[in-house]
This record gives C-alpha cells, structure tokens and sequence, in this order.
C-alpha cells in the first residue's frame, strides 16, 4: 500500500507538516509546563502575600479576628484565610474556609485535604498567632486547563497558518518546474529548439543541459532514420522500375532475350525482398525488447544464410574464434553482420578468401578483409555517407543501415585496406557487461 504523496508538492509539505507538527508539539509541552511552573510561583506569592497582609493588620490591632470571625472581607478572592494561636486554639477565619485548621505544623507553604479537596496553604507566625491562607487545588487545576487549551488552540492554528504558507512557498518554488513542464508539452518531434532554464531555478540547469543533449540525440536519431527511408524510398523505386521494365522486354520477346529478361526481373525482385526483409528487421528491432547472445552465434547464423551465395561464387570463409557478448540485441547485430558479409560477397572474385578475425582493443567485434577492388581513402571516407555510389552504381544502402545501427548501438564502423588490397571492414561494440 503506498502512502507517500504521488506529487513532489505533497511530499514537501508532508514532510515539513510533520516536521513542523513534530516541532511545535515538543514547543507546546515546554511552554505548558514552563506558564504552569511560573503560574503556580505566581499564585503561591499571592498566597504568601495575603497570609502576611492579614498577619501585618492581625498585629496592628485586635479588630481584625473579629472581622475575619464575622466574614470580613479577603484582601485577594478566591483565597481562604484563618487565624490561630500557637497551640491550635482557632482565633478567626474568613467565609468559606473549611472547617478543620489550615494551618499547617510548620511556616512555609504546603497542602492539606480538608471538607474532601485538596488546598494549597501557606502559614506564617506573627508573634503569638499564626496565620494561613489557602486556596483549592481543584481551581488551580481548572485554570492551567484553561491555559493550556488557549495553548493548544493557539498552536493549531499557527500550524495550518504554517502549513498553509509552506503550501504557497512550494507552490512558487515549483513554478520553474511548471515552466518547464510547459516548454517539453509544446515541443513537437524533431523540434530543434533548445530548452531554456526558467528563470530563477539554478538548480535545474544540470537537468535541462541533459535534456537538451537527449533532444539532439533524439533529433539525430531522426534525420538518420529518415535519411534511411528515403534512401531506402530510392532503393525499392529502381528495383520496381528493373522489373516493370524486364518483364516488358519477356513480354515483348522471345528466345535468350525474352530468358535474360526474366532473369534479371528475378534478380531485381530478389534485392526488392532483400530491401523490404531489411527494413521489416529495422522495424521489428526497434519495438522488441533487446536479446543478447554471443557474437559467435550471431556469425554462425549469418554464415549459414549466407552459404548458397558462397558456394555459388566458390568462396571460403578463413575464420578465426571470435567471443563476447555485445552490448546490443542479437537482430541488429545479425543485420550488421549479414551487410557487411554480402558486401564481401559480391565484390570477392570467385574462388576468392574472405577472412574473418577477432579484435584485441576491449571490445567485442570482429575485423573482415576481402580480396575485392578495394576502396581508395577517398572512397572509404565518402562510403559511410548517405548517397554514395558505390562500384556499380549502387548507393551502399548495406552500408548506410550498418551506420545506422551503429549510431543506435553505440558501435564502431571503420573501413580499412586489407593486406591483399581488398577492403578491411571493422565492426564493433562494447561488451553486454558494461552496458
């Protein structure tokens, strides 16, 4: 069951509600008990007062216990008073003090249970008699009852002020983030804007410089992709055009001619599928979770799809044991694979060595030389760019995917010159361990 607040608002003020709340708690039982002890200093003072009152007038003249006798009036109400002589005889008390003797054995303040309360005395002697005031516990009682609900009513309601002020104050320190927020809701795909830090919020500039580098790798990941589909928009345009026109030509004649014909729109309608099988694996790679297998596996499967087009140009394959697993799913290594093999095969002499090695810097990979025409530096510079033609005529399409892949994979791509004066092909990723 989650309880914690889903908005970073709520989380704040959560933690601060109870901090302050926590706070204000431990405030409130000091005050109580700090206004309790100086209350009750203050009420003994009044208590020790008035017993020293009645004691200073008691000994100004004998009028006095009379008038207590008769219910004279208290200098303080609310506080009993009685006066008695030294060996207990009761010489006068004031109304509404209860019967028994207040005063106590000793001078001093103390408490006694009399008529079934408890009182709060204070006894003084003053020559040969001895006076005591008391009040009741009980009003006492009531009275840091009072103050203590005035306490707590006061507290209540300076931690909803608390609170609520804590909610206005996260309110505006998230407004940059509200900014923000509006900024990426306006933003459509391929936007090359760059997002601005809202003013006042230092703090997120590390956060929108991530953004940003995400963004344009984002934006790069999509001019590659659409300058993959247009020259794959290229690639599928002349193969339907060779066939349409071969076809035409079967139609039309007959004999050897009409038989290249439809060789040749065979031979078309096979690189049309290879097209289509390419960029259904590009699709299919991109929606499917990534699946890591070894990069011998991979090369074996490749190998094998590749056979018929080896035998049929009498090509060997010199292969050296190649290990790891890279940091890429197992389709779009097989398609990297896959061109770059085909490039090799198409443009090896018959009866020609394709050889295949492992690489030594860390990563996992593996370098193939063949023994075709090569490729000038020039030409190995210009051959990983979009629209390159290639010998033949062709665009390197094969190749134009393999940097693609690379550029999604964090994989390497280099072209080279092999000993035999062939092309050297690179290939390369960081092991599955270190992703």
């Amino acid at each position: 069951m989650r309880l914690a607040p889903a908005s970073l608002r709520g989380r704040l003020l959560l933690g601060l509600g109870l901090g302050l709340s926590v706070l204000w708690l431990v405030l409130a039982v000091w005050l109580h008990h700090e206004v309790r002890d100086r209350v009750a200093a203050v009420l003994d003072q009044r208590l020790a007062a008035s017993a020293r009152m009645v004691a200073s007038l008691v000994d100004a003249g004998a009028a006095v216990p009379a008038a207590l006798a008769e219910g004279g009036r208290l200098p303080l109400r609310g506080i009993a008073c009685e006066v008695s002589g030294l060996r207990g005889e009761l010489l006068a008390r004031s109304s509404g003090a209860p019967e028994g003797g207040l005063a106590l054995d000793g001078d001093g303040f103390g408490q006694r249970h009399l008529d079934g309360e408890l009182w709060r005395v204070f006894t003084v002697t003053q020559g040969d008699l001895r006076v005591a005031s008391a009040e009741r516990m009980a009003g006492r009682t009531g009275f840091m009852r009072q103050v203590a609900l005035v306490l707590l009513a006061a507290l209540s309601l300076g931690l909803l002020a608390s609170l609520a002020l804590v909610w206005w104050a996260v309110g505006r320190a998230l407004g940059p983030l509200s900014s923000l927020r509006d900024q990426l809701a306006g933003r459509d795909a391929g936007d090359r804007r760059t997002v601005a830090t809202p003013p006042g919020a230092v703090e997120l500039e590390p956060m929108v410089a991530t953004l940003n580098q995400v963004f344009g790798r984002e934006r790069e990941a999509l001019d590659r992709e659409r300058r993959l589909t247009d020259d794959l928009a290229h690639e599928l345009r002349t193969p339907l055009a060779a066939i349409r026109t071969q076809l035409q030509v079967a139609q039309r004649t007959e004999g050897p001619r009409a038989e290249h014909a439809r060789d040749a729109a065979q031979q078309a309608a096979e690189r049309l599928g290879h097209s289509l099988d390419q960029l259904l694996a590009l699709a299919r790679e991109r929606s499917a979770p990534a699946d890591r297998v070894s990069l011998a596996t991979v090369l074996d499967g490749v190998l094998e799809e590749l056979a018929p087009s080896l035998r049929k140009r009498n090509l060997s394959v010199r292969r050296e044991a190649v290990a790891g697993v890279p940091a890429a799913s197992a389709g779009l290594v097989r398609i990297v694979l896959r061109n770059v093999l085909e490039n090799a095969v198409r443009h090896s002499p018959e009866g020609g060595v394709i050889t295949l090695a492992p690489l030594d810097d860390g990563r996992v990979g593996l370098c193939m030389d063949d023994q075709g025409p090569g490729l000038t530096p020039e030409q190995r510079r210009r051959a990983l760019q979009r629209g390159w033609r290639g010998h033949g005529g062709g665009r390197g399409l094969g190749l134009a995917i393999v940097t693609t892949i690379m550029a999604r994979t964090d994989g390497r791509v280099a072209l080279g010159g092999a000993p035999d004066g062939g092309l050297r092909v690179r290939v390369s990723w960081p092991p599955a361990d270190s992703a």
